[in-house]
């Protein structure tokens, strides 16, 4: 069967395969002006996904390396004044303590080595409160503020002192450029009637009379404390204390009676990374406590699905957990053992719920939620997708000093109190003092040194992870170019070839269109 070819059929069909190939040349000459294969979500909806995803991983790559820079300078500055900076300071205060500790200098010769000691210490106290971007370097979360701050503490040689300072079981109010010597002038306790000091701030040489006051707080409840004032200083004490006369007519610097050092510390202002984590409850009866224990990276909700009676043993209840804020939630099974508390396991550790002094009752109601908030000292930067790494340092676990009232470190891994008791050693006259602050030295040095050396290995992670995200971001333009980017020598052949049809296909159909029945007849 024939069919009939009329001419508007001709002229339909030829201007189609016209603009068709018109088209898929001027697709290919954009291809050419933008260098892009994809111009736009139609041209390869596929394609246009690899290309948004590789485009957001590059992003994210870029923000990588941004952090990883920023992690970089805290921790190469950390490193400069832990392993450079203290370590000098440190190196002088040796050297002063072994002069000091020979017999052959005087008490004046001690001052003058005394104010040397002071100076390194406010070198210490400088490099204590670094800041790096105008953030501290070495106060945990609590960036925005120094680190440390000079304060006085006391020294006793007393083991009955000795131990009460330790467990923070004073205060001291006011501030003193130089140690304070207290000795007690009697014999018995603090809450005797009268009991009696003196003290000094010129090494011994001069003395002042004081007398121990009773005080009492009004409570509730009612506490009795014992103060003793010393030209402006106050130091109050927790508890009543053994106290020892001294012989007024001994040598300055030695053991003589109950004797107390008023000297300068430093006074932490950071936050810490110490358990246990806080606790908050939301909702469940009055009286409902909550602890955890374990190492938690991040805060940790707790629900109670099922209500669950505490006091019964083997109540079965449904328990979740979510660690990204209640974005998701792990279930699980528990049961009672009673006796009012219950355990429940969670990653990195464990929460209690204690219901014993609830006046609610032991039954801890569904849709209770408790927040395990662990402290978090660590300033994190994300180096990786999930992985950080934390740049900044606790300052009372690497230079000491006092936290909460006492000693952060105990023993003489604790480079302000080692330094603080070597300045009221010298300003003391106490030689044996100054000879015990040589070793002293050493071991805060250590402290200070694993520090130093914890923030190389850092250091290492760091430059592996730049070298790791370089290389990642020239795989993912790699990626991105194969997906995106026109290859110019096959576009060239491409539009050779377009043009070349075009142009066939305008040449033939002029000489179709020419063809007509009147040149026939």
């Amino acid at each position: 069967m024939s069919i009939r070819i009329t001419q508007r059929m001709m002229y339909s069909d030829m201007v189609g395969q016209m603009q068709k190939n018109l088209a898929a040349y001027m697709e290919s000459n954009e291809q050419g002006s933008t260098q892009k294969k994809i111009n736009r979500p139609s041209d390869d909806p596929a394609g246009t996904y690899r290309v948004l995803t590789t485009r957001d991983d590059i992003n994210a790559t870029a923000q990588y390396k941004t952090n990883v820079d920023t992690a970089k300078g805290w921790i190469d500055l950390g490193m400069d004044i832990l392993g450079s900076k203290v370590s000098n300071a440190i190196a002088g205060l040796k050297s002063l303590a072994e002069q000091a500790s020979t017999g052959t200098y005087s008490a004046a010769q001690r001052e003058i080595m005394a104010d040397q000691a002071r100076q390194y210490f406010g070198q210490l106290l400088n490099y204590s409160n670094t800041e790096f971007e105008g953030k501290s370097l070495f106060a945990g979360h609590k960036y925005d503020s120094s680190a440390f701050e000079e304060g006085l503490a006391l020294t006793s040689w007393d083991e009955n002192w000795s131990k009460v300072i330790n467990q923070g079981g004073y205060s001291i109010q006011g501030a003193a450029d130089s140690t304070t010597l207290v000795q007690f002038t009697s014999t018995g306790n603090l809450s005797d009637p009268a009991t009696t000091y003196r003290w000094s701030r010129d090494g011994g040489e001069t003395w002042q009379d004081g007398t121990v006051q009773e005080r009492v707080h009004a409570g509730p409840p009612p506490k009795t404390y014992y103060e003793l004032e010393a030209g402006g200083v106050i130091v109050t004490l927790d508890s009543d204390m053994p106290v020892s006369a001294a012989d007024v007519d001994a040598e300055p610097g030695a053991r003589n009676g109950t004797m107390l050092y008023i000297r300068p510390t430093a006074v932490y202002q950071g936050d810490d990374k110490d358990p246990p984590p806080q606790m908050t409850i939301m909702g469940g009866q009055q009286g409902l406590a909550a602890s955890a224990s374990g190492a938690f990276h991040k805060n940790m909700l707790v629900r109670m699905d099922t209500a669950a009676d505490l006091n019964t043993a083997g109540n079965e209840f449904t328990w979740s957990y979510s660690t990204d804020g209640g974005a998701t939630w792990i279930t699980a099974k528990g049961q009672t053992s009673g006796g009012d508390t219950v355990r429940l396991p969670v990653p990195g550790g464990y929460m209690d719920l204690d219901a014993t002094a609830a006046g609610g009752g032991t039954k801890v109601p569904a849709g209770t939620q408790v927040l395990i908030h662990p402290s978090r000292a660590d300033l994190n930067y994300e180096i990786f997708k999930d992985t950080y790494i934390s740049v900044n340092g606790v300052g009372k676990d690497i230079f000491g000093g006092y936290y909460q009232g006492k000693p952060s470190i105990e023993g003489d891994a604790n480079l302000f109190e080692v330094v603080g008791n070597f300045i009221g050693y010298l300003e003391g006259n106490n030689q044996e003092g100054c000879q015990k602050t040589l070793a002293a030295l050493e071991k805060a040095h250590e402290t200070v040194l694993a520090e130093s050396t914890r923030l190389g290995g850092l250091s290492n992670r760091i430059e592996m992870a730049l070298d790791v995200l370089s290389f990642q971001k020239l795989d993912q333009q790699e990626r991105l170019s194969y997906v995106e980017d026109i290859d110019l020598t096959e576009l060239l052949s491409k539009l050779t070839r377009q043009q070349l049809t075009y142009q066939t296909v305008l040449q033939s159909s002029s000489m179709i269109m020419q063809l007509n029945l009147a040149k026939y007849i």
